[in-house]
């Protein structure tokens, strides 16, 4: 404003001089009002210029910035290569200042391999004179940055700029996509399984070499092919013609879900063998959840399927071989013992019979061999139904100390007779009561005293039972067995456990036995969720000890069910029936039937005893004599004795017959099938008297009780 009115101030006196020589022509007040108006034009004129040169100097300074600090690299350089100018950002990339960088040659810094590159990038620059682009590695403090250059010639055509992105972290990603690419195809390449890529349409996009000779067709016959062409011939495992839908690759296209492990056989056309595949595809799907692909992946399992078929087969083989060899260990222990039977049975008539001392002693050594030789038997047949898993515990109420007093006083006479002190001590806590198979337990503890028997020639046999703790209705229990014998050498604990292994090879020549009877204890244990543990010195003797947990009962003997009849009850049954009981014995061994017959004629001296050689001749006098017993072999020509014992029951209508099992088997199999089939009872041999008396007392009592 000051400007323009110090211009009109000047322009005054030529004004005056203007109207006073022009007053005539023209009008004085008009031209002051024009000269005013022109005034306030110039200064808004100049009002515009001022403010267009603040927004040149603005947009100066922010090109200015916007050149510094851009997140590239700017460079402005000569036709000769050297660096005119250079924003914040290019001189950071160089880690050099900026203005250190004036006049250098942008082509020092460029890596010697990319040197040429930049040269040919140089030039078409000023010659073709177009924008240009390249990669590059640049050397800046001896590491290498890969860059990207775009460059344009300038108006002067004397100078270009350019611009350098560094990307050395996206070269690295591609480098490392690249190697993984790599790796993936060089896996895919030498993979033992086909692989192949479907597109929608099941056109084959990908596959690998293994796919293309499971497939019997080269890669290159594979590409593009589809599900439907002809050439494919699938069948399924049982040989029968695949239908195109039932492709697993249609069956993906259908159900959009994966397929694991289908089974498909495919014939290769060119040499007509074939093979079985194990098929697994699942769908791929794009960003939008879309299907886009089908992955199909299979392996040859022809030989692995053969195999399979050869390892079931073999395992059917070997369950028949377990069959034959429980029927001939089941033919072989009704075949020795029935033999056995007889020898035990007679030779213990004989004993009670009027021999003078050398006979007594021999045939006592008779019935001692065959009842040695009976006990070989059932420990290999204990061992044989373990080994197989066929051995189950039978749990029921068990009395222990009755239990323990049975098992000691079995050994009573070999102890006596060797000087032996034999020891029972039962813990004052020790519950009467037990929920235990009862057979087993008295098996394992009669094994433990037997083996201590015969090693120990002086001193004394403990066995105690103590109480370690009680949970509950729960007690648990230990059981040892100390004695002063041989004692067990360091090396050979371990062995002794093992099935036919004893301590030491002569072991067996002065002691005699299986080497079962550990190992079978031990298994038994097992049974119960237990272990057989020892404690030895050569020469002082051994601890052999075992803790079971049991659950108890609070019963008491009166509550119990009686295993036999009372005595009181004996004596009424014997008064009123046994004088007149019928009794037919089903046997086919001569010796045995015998046996049985001078046995039941010394118990029941006033019985009438029938004889049957056969299951079909038992039924036959069955029909025709009211009997009160049968005791039926079960081993019998024509019928055995299964097959007699049902139809005795099918025939019976207003009373029962019974019937016990008089049989040299001793599996649990074969007496549970008795009971089964409706037997009363079952006795093995070699038969016991009092057993026998037994068993055929409680079926009379049961018999008058029912009628």
């Amino acid at each position: 404003m000051e400007n323009k009115e110090s211009e009109m101030s000047q322009n005054e006196p030529y004004l005056s001089k203007f109207l006073s020589s022009n007053s005539v022509n023209t009008n004085k007040i008009d031209l002051v009002h024009q000269l005013q108006e022109n005034q306030v034009y110039l200064k808004k004129q100049n009002e515009v210029l001022m403010l267009a040169n603040q927004e040149a100097e603005l947009a100066t300074q922010k090109y200015s910035d916007l050149y510094d600090f851009s997140p590239l690299g700017y460079f402005t350089l000569s036709n000769d290569g050297s660096i005119l100018e250079v924003n914040h950002n290019g001189s950071k990339l160089l880690a050099i200042k900026q203005e250190e960088l004036i006049g250098v040659k942008f082509r020092t810094f460029v890596s010697a391999k990319t040197k040429i590159e930049f040269d040919l990038f140089f030039d078409k620059i000023f010659n073709k004179e177009i924008k240009e682009c390249c990669e590059l590695s640049l050397t800046v403090e001896n590491q290498i940055y890969h860059v990207y250059l775009t460059g344009v010639l300038n108006l002067d055509r004397k100078s270009c700029h350019i611009t350098v992105v560094d990307i050395t972290n996206l070269s690295i990603a591609e480098q490392a996509l690249r190697d993984s690419e790599d790796r993936h195809r060089e896996l895919l390449r030498n993979l033992d399984v086909g692989v192949v890529i479907h597109s929608l349409e099941t056109a084959i996009i990908m596959s690998n070499p293994k796919a293309a000779e499971l497939l019997g067709v080269t890669i290159e016959e594979m590409k593009s092919m589809l599900s439907t062409d002809p050439y494919w011939l699938f069948f399924d495992e049982n040989n029968l013609p695949l239908a195109v839908e039932d492709y697993p690759v249609n069956v993906i296209l259908k159900t959009g879900r994966p397929l694991k492990n289908f089974k498909a056989k495919v014939i290769r056309s060119k040499t007509n063998d074939s093979s079985l595949l194990l098929v697994n595809g699942f769908p791929l799907k794009n960003y939008n959840g879309e299907l886009s692909e089908i992955v199909i992946s299979f392996i040859d399992i022809t030989d692995a399927n053969q195999m399979e078929t050869e390892l079931i087969k073999a395992k059917e083989q070997a369950e028949a071989a377990n069959k034959a060899k429980s029927s001939f260990l089941a033919n072989m222990s009704h075949e020795i013992r029935t033999p056995l039977n007889g020898i035990i049975g007679f030779t213990d008539l004989l004993l009670k019979t009027k021999l003078d001392q050398d006979q007594a002693e021999y045939m006592g050594i008779v019935n001692q061999s065959a009842i040695l030789l009976m006990e070989i038997i059932n420990d290999i047949l204990d061992f044989s139904k373990i080994e197989e898993g066929r051995l189950e515990l039978n749990v029921e109420e068990t009395d222990l100390y009755e239990l323990s007093h049975q098992v000691i006083n079995l050994f009573k006479h070999q102890a006596t007779t060797k000087n032996i002190e034999l020891i029972l001590n039962i813990g004052n806590n020790i519950p009467q009561y037990i929920y235990s198979d009862s057979i087993r337990l008295k098996q394992i503890l009669v094994n433990l005293i037997g083996n201590a028997i015969k090693f120990t020639n002086e001193g004394k046999i403990q066995l105690e039972i103590t109480e370690l703790k009680t949970c509950g209705n729960f007690s648990t229990l230990h059981f040892s067995v100390k004695d002063t014998g041989l004692g067990i050498k360091k090396h050979n604990k371990e062995k002794i456990f093992d099935s036919f292994v004893q301590e030491e090879s002569s072991t067996t020549r002065k002691f005699g036995g299986t080497g079962l009877g550990l190992s079978i204890s031990n298994q038994l244990l097992g049974l119960m969720q237990s272990k057989l543990f020892l404690k030895s010195e050569f020469g002082k003797g051994s601890e052999f000890y075992f803790s079971i947990q049991f659950r108890t009962s609070i019963n008491r003997k009166e509550q119990l069910k009686p295993t036999f009849i009372p005595k009181s009850r004996i004596t009424e049954v014997d008064s009123m029936e046994v004088e007149n009981i019928k009794i037919l014995i089903a046997e086919d061994n001569e010796i045995n039937l015998l046996l049985v017959k001078k046995i039941l004629s010394k118990m029941f001296p006033k019985a009438l005893l029938y004889e049957a050689r056969n299951g079909k001749q038992a039924v036959t006098i069955f029909k025709s004599i009211p009997l009160d017993i049968i005791l039926m072999d079960i081993q019998m020509p024509k019928k055995n004795g299964y097959e007699a014992t049902f139809e005795i029951r099918q025939l019976e209508k207003y009373k029962r017959t019974g019937i016990i099992a008089l049989t040299a088997g001793i599996l649990n199999e074969e007496k549970k099938k008795c009971f089964e089939i409706g037997m009363d009872g079952y006795i093995s041999k070699p038969i016991n008297s009092a057993d026998l008396q037994k068993a055929i007392i409680k079926c009379l009592y049961d018999k008058r009780i029912v009628t």
